[in-house]
C-alpha cells in the first residue's frame, strides 16, 4: 500500500501542507466531497505550488487520497469517541459495550471509519457466538419436483407443455433475512475501505461466514430502516445494526482506483445532525418532568403566504419548539454546531431565529427564540433584540453554549440529574417560561 502523509485538524479549521499530485480518482473523490448544490462535506483543492489546501466544516471523519490521509478530529465535543457516546445516547442503543481495554484502538482512536468498523466486528461476532437469526422467507424457483404450492399461472406462460421444471412457491427457513443482509451489506463496503490490519482480517472473516448465510438485498440504509422491526427476537441486533447504518449512510465510497497510486475513499458524519439529535434527546429527557412539551421539527406553513395564489409560500421548521400548556405560550429553540462561544452569529441565522420566534410567540410580551450550540464551557449569550423605532422589543434571541464532554461524562457516569436542572435552567432562559 502506497503510504500516505497523515494531516490531522478539527472542524471548522483549515490547513496547507506539502503533497504531491493528485491522481484522476482523488479529483473525482474531491468534487464529490465539495458537493455542488450541497453544503460541502470537506473543501480539498491542490495548488500549483505543490501544496494541498484543506478547508474543514461541520463534516468530521476520515478522507483518504491517493498521497494523502486527513483525519477531520471532533474536537468540539472531545474526539471520535465522544460522537459515538452522543449517537449512543441519542439512539438509545449501546454502542460501545464492546469496546475493548486490552488493546490501543485504532489510529490511537482518532480513525472514526476503523473505530466504527472495529466495533461492528465485535458486535458481529457476539451475534454470530449467540447463532444467526433465521426465519421463514417466501420463495418462487423452478425446481425439478413439487416443494410448496405450483403457481399454475406462471407453469402456463412460461413452461407451457413442459412436465419440467415446476414453477414452485414455498417458504425456505434460512439465514439470508434483512437481519444479517444488513450486516453482511455493511462488512461488504468495510472490508475493502478499513485501513487497521487487524480489523480488516477481522472482517474478511466475517465477509466469508456471511456469505454462507445471506446475500445482501440492497445496500440502502432507508430500505433496512424500512423493512426491520424489532421486537423480543431480534433486539440483540439493534447495536450491530446502529454500527451498520452508519457505514452505509456515511461511507462516500465509489470504488475509485488509480492504478498505482492507491485507493481514494472517505467517510464523515455531519456534527450538525449528531448533536441535533443529541441535544433533542437531552431536551427531550430534562423536561420529562416538568410541565413544559418539547415537539421536535413542527413544520409549520402558514406564516409565509404566497397573496397573488392565495396559498402558503413555504413551510419553516425549527429544531425544537417547546410549549407551556398551562399559557398556551410556545418558544422554538434551534440548535446549530458552530464557534458561536468564538465568533458572531452569523445574519443568516439571526434573520432565521427572529422569523422563528415572530412565527410562534403570542400576545405583547417579547417573542423569545433559543439557540443552543457546543461551546468548551457552560455559556450564556449572546443576548438579542429587535427593537421597532417606536415601539418596545418585539422578540429576542437567547443563546446558550453547552459542554458537552462535560454533559458526556456525566451520562457515562449515569449522574445525569444535575445535567438534567442544567438543561432546563438553558431552556427557561431562552424561552421566558
Amino acid at each position: 500500500m502506497t503510504s500516505r502523509i497523515l494531516i490531522k485538524l478539527g472542524e471548522y479549521k483549515s490547513k496547507r501542507q506539502a503533497s504531491g499530485a493528485p491522481s484522476p480518482s482523488d479529483l473525482r473523490l474531491a468534487e464529490q466531497l465539495a458537493g455542488r448544490d450541497l453544503e460541502p462535506r470537506i473543501i480539498v483543492r491542490w495548488l500549483s505550488t505543490g501544496e494541498i489546501d484543506i478547508v474543514a466544516t461541520s463534516w468530521v471523519g476520515v478522507v483518504r487520497f491517493s498521497n494523502v490521509e486527513i483525519h477531520i478530529v471532533p474536537k468540539l465535543v472531545g474526539g471520535p469517541l465522544r460522537v459515538l457516546r452522543m449517537l449512543e445516547y441519542a439512539s438509545g442503543v449501546s454502542l460501545l459495550k464492546r469496546l475493548p481495554i486490552d488493546r490501543p484502538l485504532p489510529s490511537d482512536g482518532d480513525d472514526l471509519f476503523d473505530l466504527i468498523c472495529m466495533l461492528l466486528a465485535e458486535e458481529t461476532k457476539s451475534i454470530l457466538g449467540a447463532g444467526l437469526m433465521r426465519d421463514y422467507r417466501p420463495v418462487d424457483e423452478p425446481l425439478e419436483v413439487l416443494r410448496g404450492r405450483l403457481r399454475h399461472r406462471d407453469q402456463f406462460l412460461r413452461r407451457f407443455g413442459q412436465l419440467r421444471p415446476l414453477e414452485c412457491t414455498f417458504d425456505e427457513h434460512d439465514g439470508d433475512i434483512p437481519e444479517n443482509q444488513l450486516i453482511a451489506a455493511a462488512l461488504s463496503i468495510a472490508r475493502g475501505h478499513v485501513h487497521d490490519p487487524a480489523i480488516k482480517v477481522s472482517i474478511n472473516r466475517l465477509v466469508a461466514l456471511f456469505a454462507d448465510a445471506c446475500e445482501p438485498a440492497s445496500s440502502d440504509s432507508d430500505w433496512y430502516k424500512r423493512t426491520i422491526q424489532y421486537g423480543r427476537r431480534n433486539d440483540r441486533y439493534r447495536a450491530a445494526h446502529e454500527l451498520a447504518h452508519l457505514v452505509l449512510r456515511h461511507a462516500a465510497l465509489d470504488d475509485i482506483y488509480g492504478t498505482a497510486r492507491g485507493q481514494a475513499s472517505a467517510f464523515m458524519l455531519d456534527m450538525n445532525v449528531v448533536f441535533e439529535r443529541f441535544i433533542t434527546r437531552l431536551v427531550q429527557d430534562a423536561l420529562a418532568t416538568t410541565e413544559l412539551t418539547v415537539d421536535r421539527q413542527s413544520s409549520v406553513r402558514t406564516v409565509i403566504h404566497d397573496d397573488e395564489r392565495g396559498r402558503p409560500y413555504g413551510a419553516i421548521r425549527p429544531d425544537l419548539v417547546v410549549s407551556q400548556p398551562s399559557t398556551g405560550r410556545s418558544a422554538p429553540i434551534d440548535i446549530k454546531y458552530k464557534l458561536y462561544d468564538e465568533k458572531k452569529i452569523s445574519p443568516g441565522d439571526i434573520y432565521q431565529l427572529f422569523l422563528y420566534a415572530y412565527a410562534f410567540g403570542v400576545g405583547e410580551a417579547p417573542h423569545h427564540a433559543g439557540l443552543l450550540y457546543p461551546a468548551e464551557r457552560p455559556t450564556s449569550g449572546p443576548l438579542l433584540s429587535i427593537k421597532p423605532l417606536a415601539a418596545p422589543t418585539a422578540a429576542k434571541i437567547v443563546g446558550a453554549g453547552l459542554d458537552v464532554p462535560a454533559a458526556l461524562d456525566s451520562i457515562a457516569a449515569d449522574d445525569i440529574t444535575e445535567l438534567h436542572v442544567a438543561i432546563l435552567e438553558r431552556v427557561r432562559l431562552m424561552t421566558g417560561f
